[in-house]
């Protein structure tokens, strides 16, 4: 009887202490402090943790009980003497409660204090930046700076420093922080980073650039000053002077080449490909040990210039599809993994030198030899495909895309030739069996061929239904097929019949955007912005205006180099699309428009 009443006692407690925590957090959350304070003081009395501590002092300094909080930190810290971050929460009461001789007590106390854990060092100095107390913190450093000679402590003088405003002094910081430890390099460009704006020329740049000029003449065995200098330069997006500084590098450490070729792909996202070819040759020429990758990222270099910039002499032309055949003729070619050097040199014969022919038998040679695995055999043949749609044989395509998409079903390589071969149906007017193909697809776990298959299958259910849509939508597909195949006068034809036989057709605003996208790929540039231009202001609403939107923006970004303008741009995808397909990639191209540091 006696054991049954302890434990309906036990469970009488136990009830009652977790109705006072519902009503103890009801009444705090809801600013009802007075009411609160009765339940915290008696589940602190049972139970002092530092939830509890701390929601039981809240509730008696929005009460205004001084003397009471004054108590319950005195009870807190005398229960927790070796608390370092108390004591320092206590000094900042009295702090705050005016009672200057107390804080003052508590500081020299903790100043007394020696200390060798830099974990609790970083925490001290956290807590004291906080509440910026940085003298404090200054003093803090020099003392534990005593017993603890490994640890940066210039990095915490640097931020001091930047939390004073005193930027220029917190880089004197940062470059004896790297003196001591070159390691540091990448912390102390994302603290700088963050400090200084990169974007516009100003005097307190031309200082950061003569402090690593400086620092690397005071001491010209350290590598690091000139490391830092190329960001600099990469950072203020002067790529010319970062690449003599590159070049520089790698003479004066007899390096492999990498420098030169993190410096070439950094050319690359920018848009700056001939700086980006010159730097690669540095590498070819001067025989570097990299140079077979120096190479392929030359005619990857060439590949995003054709593809991008589209308009090059026939001689120019022949140049790079000579550069790519040279490096093509080693046999051992796949080993070094160069199978991409492959499909961009059939890309580029068959889609932008007008060679589609020899491509194709490129490929299918390719396509027959030993050694590949199955997926390298599978990207020849789907690039094979494509090429065939160049050459209008669309049903032999249609053919190798239903083989690799049975070879591959649960692959991303098997979901876009299965999307290829959707489109094929669409080019032919099947359109019922295009979206049936593509129903399958939006669920597809590849987010680009997603996004494909919804904005295909989107056009098909907006524009095609009724039967006297089937026309017009059939001159639609027909006008797309003929611009993948490059055939720009007949599509253009095409695309006129829409326009003049059907006036109300609801087409209208994909033939704006289909124009800007003939014009685009001639490398038009001005005639492909007016028309994707003419799309945002008269159909703002309709599904492809945000797609119109970006192709603005990539064009300011990358052909006219306005940079404003294009995040301008990009700026208004993210404010009128919120749902657009484009947000992830135009959020990371505002990024790197401001300089941001972007991770690999």
């Amino acid at each position: 009887m006696w054991l049954v009443c302890f434990f309906l006692g036990s469970f009488g407690v136990k009830a009652q202490t977790e109705t006072d925590i519902q009503l103890a957090q009801y009444y705090y959350l809801n600013g009802e402090f007075t009411k609160a304070l009765v339940y915290y003081e008696t589940l602190y009395s049972s139970s002092p943790s530092k939830v509890y501590f701390s929601r039981y002092l809240d509730c008696l300094v929005n009460t205004g009980d001084k003397k009471g909080a004054e108590k319950l930190f005195k009870k807190q810290v005398s229960a927790n003497p070796s608390d370092v971050l108390l004591k320092i929460q206590f000094y900042f009461f009295y702090k705050g409660i005016e009672e200057e001789d107390k804080a003052k007590k508590i500081k020299n106390e903790l100043l007394k204090q020696d200390f060798f854990d830099p974990k609790e060092i970083q925490d001290v100095l956290n807590n004291l930046l906080a509440i910026d107390e940085f003298e404090w913190a200054v003093d803090f450093i020099d003392k534990a700076k005593k017993n603890v000679k490994y640890y940066p402590f210039e990095l915490w003088y640097a931020q001091i420093c930047t939390a004073k405003g005193e930027k220029i002094n917190a880089l004197e910081y940062y470059l004896a922080a790297l003196s001591r430890k070159s390691s540091l390099k990448e912390q102390i460009q994302l603290e700088i980073g963050a400090s200084f704006d990169f974007s516009v020329e100003s005097e307190e740049l031309k200082q950061v650039k003569n402090s690593f000029l400086v620092a690397g003449q005071k001491d010209p065995s350290n590598t690091v000053y000139t490391e830092m200098l190329i960001w600099f330069f990469l950072q203020s997006k002067n790529f010319n002077a970062a690449f003599h500084q590159c070049v520089a590098f790698e003479k004066r450490t007899q390096g492999d080449g990498r420098q030169l070729i993190d410096f070439a792909t950094t050319c690359l996202e920018n848009y700056e490909y001939d700086l980006a070819v010159k730097a690669l040759n540095e590498v070819i020429n001067q025989n570097l040990s990299l140079k077979i990758e120096a190479q392929q990222w030359k005619l990857s270099a060439y590949f995003k210039q054709v593809t991008s910039f589209r308009k090059f002499t026939d001689q120019e032309m022949n140049s790079i599809i000579a550069d790519y055949e040279q490096f093509l003729s080693n046999k051992d070619i796949l080993r070094y993994g160069s199978d991409r050097i492959v499909l961009e040199y059939a890309e580029i014969l068959g889609f932008y030198a007008n060679q589609a022919p020899k491509a194709k038998k490129f490929l299918e040679d390719k396509a027959l030899e030993k050694g590949l695995t199955d997926m390298q055999r599978a990207k020849i043949k789907l690039k094979l495909a494509d090429v065939c749609v160049i050459l209008d044989s669309i049903w032999d395509a249609s053919l190798l895309y239903m083989q690799i998409n049975d070879a591959f079903k649960f692959e991303p390589i098997g979901n876009e030739a299965k999307f290829k071969n959707a489109r094929i149906f669409y080019f032919d007017g099947e359109f019922e069996y295009a979206q049936s193909q593509l129903d399958v697809l939006k669920q597809a776990t590849s987010r680009f061929i997603s996004n494909d298959a919804i904005q295909l299958s989107l056009l098909i259910l907006e524009n095609y239904g009724l039967d006297s849509n089937y026309e017009a939508m059939s001159a639609y597909a027909k006008s797309e097929l003929l611009l993948l195949q490059r055939r720009y006068q007949e599509a253009f034809q095409w695309m006129d019949t829409i326009a003049q036989n059907f006036p109300q057709s609801v087409l209208n605003d994909d033939l704006l955007y289909l124009k800007g996208k003939a014009f685009l790929q001639q490398g038009s540039f001005d005639q492909a912005l007016d028309y994707f231009q003419r799309l945002v202001s008269t159909y703002p609403t309709e599904l492809l205006a945000d797609d119109a939107l970006f192709q603005i923006a990539n064009i300011q970004e990358m052909h006219r180099k306005d940079y404003e303008a294009a995040k301008e741009s990009y700026l208004k995808i993210i404010d009128q699309y919120p749902g657009s397909i484009y947000t992830e990639e135009t959020r990371l191209r505002i990024r790197r428009l401001r300089g941001d540091v972007i991770p690999d």
